[in-house]
């Protein structure tokens, strides 16, 4: 069986874990978490970071941090997990969605201000499957009606746009280190801000609410939102080749292009990125004319010992939420998620069983 996504930990990431193990600081105390915290930030020439249990509690802290309040609203793609929306519903916001551009899944700008009113505060831009927004243009809107931005990159650590890292324009930005990320601690997330107010209050909502001036002083309602050191320990191990990762995965989807260059013509297979975007290859993603032709095609990879995933349903698709959203903006986002689905993208797989996939899909 190829199997889909495989995690890459190698005898450096099992040392690494292995020492912090040893010296029994292995909760959130100790100098493993911070010190990951400042080489993450020190990675993307930022000011801040704030290790966490998970990218969605990064999401909450984030939401929270920007003073997002009950009855304000906030903007935010109707193509990603669901955790972005969960976070803004929790926040006590009103969600309002937007549909996506076909082109590369993103957040359909020219449809954004549209969506703006007198109780917007923010928007929560996701940088869906490695694919970098068009940041300038979001900053320039928030900008204009002096909105928060919040930056979800937790498919899109290293990806650029216009040579700048994706999770450096926003107010705040909050990465994933789940095992299927670009690097991983098997759960895990971090925030990023260059506000030392907001990162002070998102790190004393992480904690409890607890003071550092006074131990067991609890200021205000908080959290147990902290990582590990165990995590910690994993992640700056595979921070330090992250580089190295990004070209392996640029490399495996090259190959995927490559091998499936002139197949299935009749409708795009690929996403296309204009040049002033660098994505990262976080899943090889393809798209086919109709759910029935993707459905098929699964079932006959998977017959054949390849295991695939489907693309996510967008957010107004959950049962919670399409009582709130509109139509028209799933539009767009609802042909992507019902045609698409992901071929195995782990870091080591190997050229032939890429070409092995890319024959079967080829009978297909």
């Amino acid at each position: 069986m190829i199997k889909f996504f495989i995690p890459e930990i190698t005898n450096n990431d099992k040392a690494s874990v292995n020492r912090v193990c040893k010296t029994g600081w292995i909760s959130s105390k100790g100098p493993t978490v911070s010190q990951f915290e400042k080489d993450f930030a020190s990675w993307h020439k930022m000011k801040f970071a704030l290790a966490v249990s998970n990218c969605t509690v990064a999401l909450h802290l984030s939401l929270l941090a920007a003073d997002i309040k009950k009855g304000d609203e906030v903007i935010c793609t109707n193509l990603t997990w669901i955790s972005p929306a969960n976070m803004i519903l929790l926040s006590g916001a009103k969600l309002v969605l937007l549909d996506v551009e076909k082109e590369n899944f993103t957040m359909n700008l020219n449809q954004i201000e549209n969506k703006i009113t007198k109780k917007t505060r923010a928007i929560l831009v996701v940088h869906p499957f490695g694919c970098p927004v068009d940041m300038i243009k979001i900053m320039k809107i928030a900008k204009k009606y002096n909105l928060k931005v919040i930056e979800d990159v937790a498919e899109a650590i290293g990806a650029k746009f216009k040579k700048r890292l994706c999770g450096t324009f926003g107010h705040l930005s909050c990465f994933s280190f789940f095992a299927n990320k670009i690097i991983t601690t098997g759960e895990g997330g971090m925030i990023l801000t260059n506000s030392k107010k907001t990162y002070l209050k998102a790190k004393l909502l992480r904690d409890h609410g607890m003071t550092e001036e006074k131990k067991y002083f609890h200021k205000v309602l908080g959290f147990n939102y902290r990582m590990t050191a165990m995590q910690a320990a994993l992640g700056s191990s595979q921070l330090r080749r992250l580089n190295k990762i990004i070209k392996k995965r640029q490399k495996l989807e090259k190959m995927y292009h490559l091998n499936l260059k002139d197949k299935l013509s009749k409708y795009k297979i690929f996403r296309e990125f204009s040049k002033d975007r660098e994505p990262v290859n976080w899943f090889v993603t393809i798209s086919l004319k109709n759910s029935k032709f993707r459905d098929n095609l699964m079932q006959y990879l998977l017959a054949n010992n390849i295991e695939t995933r489907p693309m996510i349903f967008p957010v107004s698709f959950a049962k919670h939420i399409k009582n709130i959203s509109k139509k028209e903006d799933a539009l767009v986002s609802m042909k992507i998620s019902l045609s698409s689905l992901h071929l195995p993208s782990f870091n080591n797989i190997t050229e032939n069983q890429i070409k092995y996939v890319c024959r079967k899909i080829k009978i297909r």
